[in-house]
């Protein structure tokens, strides 16, 4: 039997999350454990927590018809949680670790670097296990409530981890990052995509408290998105309306670039993830 850790950014009850949980179940999967941070995390990155002890509770969550299920919180980042379930919770290795579904999608290199939904998913990597991160776009005055509004995106995540399971990660793939439309349909495309670099430009707001001394808030304004970025994260999503599967490779140092090598990696991984591209959309036909 497979083991399985499902973990996140948001927290137990997240809707999104409920809902991979749920499917992971009618799937069967195989055992799941759910082990996540006690509170929300998002834009955590890669914490780890040295300075502090770390808490572990088991609260009930209730998931539909298979009624309450134990989720294990740790008060911690999601680097924190998964480490905690793989080294003293899961009495297994897990074969894979589904992190997602998080509340907002996660797509360009900035947060690669800043999701605590793709933190857990890298740590799951860096130790040595098959991970895969899952996050939804969530328009502008939509209330993420309840899960049953995530069941269609859950029923595709359940679909990959079904296929990483059989097949394992592509040659050359280090984790996939994931990010579905809001709204899903038989005519959704699916995407193998690469990184755009930002989606937000940054900018710094300056205000006075009460006694007048200066604080200050970061914000951000959407990039322009263009037809010369086509065939990343952020066109797929924004402008294609597709579900984007980014296959990520992590050591991003110069000296792994063997360009001969890496070419025929990099094909390998292509014929392989165009096999879960074809399962997708046969699976979003079924759905409408």
């Amino acid at each position: 039997m497979y083991h399985i850790l499902l973990t996140n950014d948001d927290g137990a009850h997240a809707p999104p999350f409920k809902a991979l949980w749920f499917k992971v179940l009618e799937k069967e999967l195989g055992e799941t454990f759910a082990v996540v941070p006690e509170h929300e995390m998002s834009a955590a990155g890669k914490g780890i927590t040295l300075h502090k002890p770390l808490r572990i509770r088991r609260i009930p969550v209730k998931l539909g018809r298979f009624g309450y299920r134990l989720a294990y919180t740790v008060s911690g980042t999601p680097g924190d949680a998964v480490t905690v379930a793989v080294k003293y919770i899961m009495e297994a290795k897990p074969d894979l670790i589904m992190s997602g579904i998080n509340v907002g999608d996660n797509i360009t290199l900035d947060n690669i670097f800043t999701s605590g939904t793709i933190a857990a998913a890298l740590q799951g990597y860096l130790l040595g296990l098959t991970s895969v991160a899952f996050s939804v776009e969530i328009p502008s005055g939509i209330d993420p409530r309840p899960m049953d509004k995530f069941l269609k995106h859950a029923e595709l995540a359940a679909e990959i981890g079904s296929w990483m399971l059989e097949r394992g990660l592509p040659p050359g793939v280090d984790l996939l990052n994931v990010n579905f439309p809001f709204k899903l349909s038989g005519d959704t495309p699916v995407r193998v995509t690469r990184l755009a670099k930002i989606k937000f430009e940054n900018y710094v707001l300056e205000r006075s408290d009460p006694r007048g001394k200066p604080y200050y808030w970061l914000g951000g304004n959407p990039v322009p998105v263009t037809e010369n970025m086509r065939g990343t994260d952020l066109y797929a999503l924004m402008v294609e309306r597709a579900v984007s599967i980014t296959p990520l490779r992590l050591d991003i140092s110069l000296h792994s670039l063997d360009c001969q090598k890496f070419n025929k990696t990099v094909s390998r991984a292509m014929e392989q993830l165009e096999e879960l591209v074809k399962r997708l959309e046969e699976s979003l036909k079924n759905m409408a």
